[in-house]
């Protein structure tokens, strides 16, 4: 049996679980996390601190701001999910899947942009971008075929590490239409009475209504 990598956190013994969210961008994490601080959970989205990013670089999954924050969502995570699941024992994780052709649309649009350009979000984000690319699609531009296989891969492992502990797992099709109605009970919530979160929905195109 594996033992379990003490957590650096001083939160370990809070009663509430770390969450993450371990879906690949472009399959609803943002909504995912809209989501869960309705329900009370302090969840960062994609951090890019210089923290995360010496984080990352050293492959631990140590995070610093789980000891503040209740959890983490997108690809800043994807690479350490095994990590993240030995150090914070009864931790849930939401993998969100989509449907494949319209996630690599969705993908092919996100990643028009050149990371070059992305210092809106601080002067080291495009670094941490162009490593979790690398780490994740293997690839720092928008390869359908590599993308495709990437995402099937990502759903495979995912589901083949957490099999027999649906306690520990959701798997969400956010686009699909899946919410609260599944993401709640998972969390051991209420069901809000409102809406899903929907950021970042796409514009109707000619063949989608």
């Amino acid at each position: 049996m594996t033992d379990r990598i003490p957590s650096l956190s001083p939160h370990r013994a809070h009663p509430r679980p770390k969450v993450f969210g371990i879906g690949l961008s472009r399959t609803g994490t943002r909504s995912l996390t809209a989501a869960l601080r309705t329900l009370g959970f302090d969840i960062v989205h994609y951090p890019s601190d210089p923290a995360t990013y010496q984080t990352l670089l050293a492959g631990t999954g140590h995070f610093p701001l789980l000891a503040d924050h209740d959890g983490i969502t997108d690809i800043s995570v994807v690479p350490y999910y095994e990590e993240l699941d030995l150090a914070w024992p009864g931790a849930k994780f939401i993998l969100t899947v989509r449907e494949e052709q319209g996630w690599l649309r969705s993908c092919a649009t996100h990643w028009v942009r050149p990371v070059d350009s992305k210092t809106d979000h601080g002067e080291g984000y495009p670094d941490m971008q162009r490593f979790l690319r690398a780490a994740v699609y293997g690839c720092h531009e928008f390869n359908p075929e590599r993308f495709a296989r990437v995402h099937r891969r990502h759903v495979e492992q995912v589901l083949r590490h957490f099999v027999g502990r649906d306690d520990d797992l959701l798997v969400l099709d956010i686009a699909g239409g899946e919410g609260y109605e599944r993401l709640a009970p998972f969390l051991g919530m209420k069901i809000p009475d409102r809406p899903f979160p929907n950021v970042n929905r796409p514009a109707p195109t000619p063949d989608r209504p």
